[in-house]
Formats: structure tokens, sequence, C-alpha cells
């Protein structure tokens, strides 16, 4: 009996010894479980140059959807953040080139807006250099000329294909008459154009002075007021988006769409015909401020405003839209109900 209560005696230590080993190999596995976890989870960390790069192009894609320019102030805000600041130029390198391979897009930068009034100009006099950080940007299609035609790119479906496509077609058209009215078109004239085409009170898209209003915040037109000799003259003049979206190039194409002077072969046309679409192509020029295109004698177009690359090249002008210089000092007057686009 005695032997039997010494081996009890004996295997109780062992058996409280294993409880309390169990208990400190629980208590020091939950400390390497964070280590495995960082780990596991540091690919998609906001700091990697992959996590920013997926978010700038999402935000580029999301901004592009309503129609809001990519400002160099979000990027910094809502994709580098605090950590990424000094890796802008490498996230946007491999941004764009996600865009190009995978969406036939790019992120394409934004003119400055112009300083037209007396008031801008004595303002801008005063900033030494522009700075970086009012840098924007919105997104173009990379897709060859032969893949832009509208049975390949067509409107968006949202809100609707008939809303997008009404509202593309009546900023063209604004566009158009403001760049071939020398780019500065007087508020009186342009209601004269509406009346044209009934659109005066109201549009398909909205009412007529909401469709301007929205032109201007979106940057396709710029609304400006000046004061000549007592008397408030408006203007409109094009936009930074109108000129990167629209601007000469689609201008010229809308005027040659509508007078059914289309490039394509001419080598059936007759002399007549010939002499008459270089005179049309001259007039369209000297409109728009752009290099005429030429008819080749063997039917095929060598249009100077053509690039290397096959796309047509902008050949902006010079001289800036053109104003009276009748003008006194001006008065400039935003409309507080009218968020006009501007750099910030």
């Amino acid at each position: 009996m005695s032997s039997n209560r010494k081996r009890r005696t004996n295997e109780a230590p062992e058996t409280e010894v294993t409880p309390s080993a169990r208990r400190r190999r629980q208590t020091e596995e939950p400390a390497s479980s964070p280590a495995a976890s960082s780990d596991d989870d540091e690919p998609s960390a906001p700091t990697s140059t992959d996590a920013m790069v997926k978010k700038l192009v999402r935000l580029a894609l999301a901004s592009e959807y309503s129609r809001l320019p990519i400002r160099r102030n979000d990027i910094s805000a809502k994709v580098l953040g605090e950590h990424g600041s000094r890796q802008f130029k490498l996230v946007f390198d491999q941004a764009q080139r996600e865009m190009r391979q995978r969406f036939g897009m790019e992120m394409s930068e934004l003119p400055a807006r112009e300083k037209v009034t007396i008031s801008q100009r004595r303002a801008a006099q005063k900033i030494e250099k522009p700075s970086s950080g009012n840098k924007s940007w919105i997104v173009t299609s990379t897709l060859p000329l032969a893949y832009r035609s509208p049975d390949i790119l067509i409107p968006t479906k949202a809100p609707s294909l008939y809303t997008e496509s009404t509202y593309t077609g009546l900023y063209s058209f604004i566009i158009a008459v403001i760049l071939l009215n020398g780019g500065s078109l007087a508020e009186q004239k342009l209601d004269r154009y509406l009346t044209r085409t009934n659109a005066e009170i109201a549009t398909p898209v909205d009412r007529t002075d909401k469709l301007l209003q929205r032109l201007c915040k979106e940057g396709y037109i710029i609304k400006t007021r000046e004061m000549d000799g007592g008397e408030e003259v408006i203007e409109y003049i094009l936009g930074p988006r109108g000129k990167v979206e629209v601007g000469t190039s689609g201008v010229a194409g809308l005027v040659r769409t509508v007078y059914g002077k289309n490039r394509g072969p001419h080598e059936n046309l007759t002399e007549f015909q010939r002499e008459d679409l270089e005179d049309f192509e001259g007039k369209l020029g000297r409109s728009l401020g752009i290099e005429p295109a030429t008819i080749q004698a063997n039917g095929a177009d060598d249009a100077s405003d053509v690039n290397g690359d096959g796309e047509e090249r902008e050949t902006p002008r010079s001289s800036g839209p053109r104003r009276s210089s009748r003008r006194a000092p001006a008065q400039e007057e935003e409309d507080s109900d009218e968020e006009e686009y501007e750099e910030e």
C-alpha cells in the first residue's frame, strides 16, 4: 500500500506541470500571430506602390465619370497620403502605363485657365511662378483613329445612352460656334444661335440656363463679365476641358460632317469638286486658325494639321480670343450661382 501511495505522489507533480506548460505555450503563440498576420497583409498596405497605383487608377476613372478634373492636390490627399508624397512621379507613371494597357486611356494635363480680363492679368503678374500643386488632368482615349468611330466608341449608358449622346452633341455645338467666332462669343449672339436650334429656353437635357451653368462648372466653357462704358458685357470662351476633349480638331470634324466634306478617298472627284473641297478646307482653316488640309492628286489627304502618329494636331491661336479694344479697365464679376471651373 505504501508503494502505491508513493507512486501517486510522484506522478502528481507531473500532471500539475503539464497544464501550466500549456498555458505558457498559449500565451506565447498569440504574441507571434500579429507578426505573421502583418506579413500576410504587407502587399496591400497603404504605403505600397502597387496599392497607390490602383488607387490612382480608380480615382481617375471615378473622376472622369463625374466629369471632374483629377487634381494634383486630390492625388496627394486621397492616393499618396503623408508617407508617399515623394513617390508621385513613380506612382503617376505606373498608373499611366496601366491605363494605357488595360483601358486604352491616359491622363492628359489640362491647360491653365486663360487670363482674359485685365483684373485677371494683373493678379497673374503678382504670382511669380505657378505652383505644381495646381496641375490637373482628365482621361482621354489612346485608341488609334481607326477605332474612334461612333460605332465603336459609343456614349456611356449612364444615366442613359440618349441623355449622354444628346449632352455631347450640345456642348460640341456650343464649342464649335465659339471657336468659329474667333474664340470668344457674346451672350446675345449665343442666344441667337440657340434660338435657331430651338434650344433658347430648354434642351432635351435640361433648361438652357442650367445647361450653360453645367458646362461652365465642368470646364467646357468659361463665362466672363466685364464693364464696357458702364454697360456689362458677358462673353463665353473655351474652357480647359473643352480644349482637350473637343478642341479645334473636333470642331473641324463636326463642320466637315455637317457640310458633307468628310475626309476619305477622293480619287473619283472631278476637278470642280476638288477645287470646291480645297476652298472649303481653306475657309475652315482660316476660321479655326489652323493650317488647311490639302488634297493630293492621288486622292489621299495630306493635312498639315496631322502629326506623325496619325492624329490631328491642334494649332492654338497666338492672338487668343478676339476681344473689343473699346473696353475700359475690366471689373470682373463672377456669378456666385455659377461655379465656373478654375484651378485651385
